[in-house]
């Protein structure tokens, strides 16, 4: 292993050998793109500005929403493309579910965009990413750099949403998850370290797919 590493190389390490899995979703995602400006990847990399840098005070309804994508037009945030390609209303869908009203009562302690730096060791991330690693490691560590979508860190324990963009069929949900599960559960390992209480509530949110799983 490389002694210095992210963790989404380590998930796409972790789903390498479902390359057939990876190979249809890139396929249907390269045809849906031709339909818009912006790419796929573009439109994934939009909705993550927004999330980040939006007023948790205009979460509550499109025409606020709609409000903030000019704002955030305005102030260089967002570019008109990337202003298109927002779908408004899987992002509403998300703040007004259970888990983004749990989120939104507990705001000030919401940290969006997170960096963060973590060491692992070998058996660790084996845990995580169910790989085995060669036995004269066992007294070596990795770090992992990674950046977290929203955690909310409360003084007992921590909440973890990833987002997700992927457009999909409900069919492939499973797969889905399987894919990301080991990204979410470094996120999750690697909060602990740093802030020194549980992640007690870890969940991805498929925007497009509008589904919350809990992990």
């Amino acid at each position: 292993r490389a002694a210095k590493t992210s963790v989404t190389a380590l998930r796409r390490q972790a789903d390498e050998l479902d390359d057939e899995a990876e190979n249809r979703f890139f396929q249907k995602r390269k045809a849906e793109s031709g339909k818009r400006k912006l790419s796929a990847a573009d439109a994934g990399t939009a909705a993550h500005k927004f999330l980040q840098h939006f007023d948790f005070e205009k979460a509550a309804d499109l025409p606020s929403l709609e409000a903030e994508t000019r704002r955030l037009e305005k102030e260089n945030y967002l570019s008109a493309q990337e202003r298109e390609v927002l779908n408004l209303e899987s992002i509403a869908a998300f703040w007004n579910s259970e888990i983004g009203k749990k989120i939104l009562a507990q705001k000030e302690f919401v940290r969006r965009e997170l960096p963060f730096t973590a060491k692992f060791s070998p058996r660790e991330l084996d845990e995580i990413l169910e790989t085995q690693s060669p036995a004269d490691l066992e007294n070596e560590f990795v770090v992992i750099q990674g950046v977290a979508d929203l955690a909310v860190i409360l003084e007992k324990e921590i909440w973890l949403v990833d987002f997700k963009t992927d457009e999909f069929g409900a069919r492939d949900l499973p797969e889905k998850i399987k894919m990301y599960l080991p990204q979410l559960k470094l996120y999750a390992r690697a909060l602990e370290k740093i802030y020194s209480r549980p992640a007690t509530d870890c969940r991805l949110h498929f925007l497009h797919a509008r589904k919350t799983v809990q992990i």
